[in-house]
């Protein structure tokens, strides 16, 4: 008997589009950051690495850290991944959990571990507003995940 193939609802394909938003607005975050942090460096060593470094950056040639989606049952699950470069590998390898989107619903959520995320839902992908506030704060080291106390 054949398995039945799933196929996803408007919402489900939204919310995949908007994790994979989030992932490119990660990585611009940590580029911007990068860039910055070179910038300074070069003000006060100006050597030839971090003047390389800054080119590498500009012209999209430096191995950045990047954001990969993995797909799991409930959650897609968000993950830096850094260029490794230890005995030879080049190559990129998973780092941290940066968050966790519930695929049905577009609840993001700060990491717990590396296999669950935390209780409470900081932003939702569907929610335009929410989206967009998520958008602009989202941040590569995940601070845009942390509650703060209103008032």
């Amino acid at each position: 008997m054949p398995s039945a193939v799933k196929t996803k609802t408007t919402q489900e394909v939204a919310v995949e589009q908007y994790t994979e938003e989030l992932c490119r607005a990660l990585e611009e975050s940590y580029k911007d950051n990068h860039l910055r942090s070179m910038e300074r460096m070069h003000l006060e060593s100006a050597s030839e690495y971090t003047r390389n470094e800054i080119e590498a950056t500009k012209n999209g040639t430096a191995n950045l850290m990047k954001f990969k989606v993995y797909n799991g049952r409930r959650y897609y699950k968000i993950v830096a991944q850094e260029y490794d470069t230890f005995r030879d590998r080049n190559e990129y390898r998973d780092g941290s959990v940066n968050a966790f989107v519930d695929k049905k619903t577009g609840d993001v959520y700060k990491p717990a571990g590396w296999a669950k995320p935390a209780e409470h839902v900081r932003y939702n992908l569907l929610d335009e507003a929410s989206r967009s506030e998520c958008l602009g704060r989202a941040d590569w080291a995940g601070g845009y995940l942390y509650m703060y106390p209103h008032g």
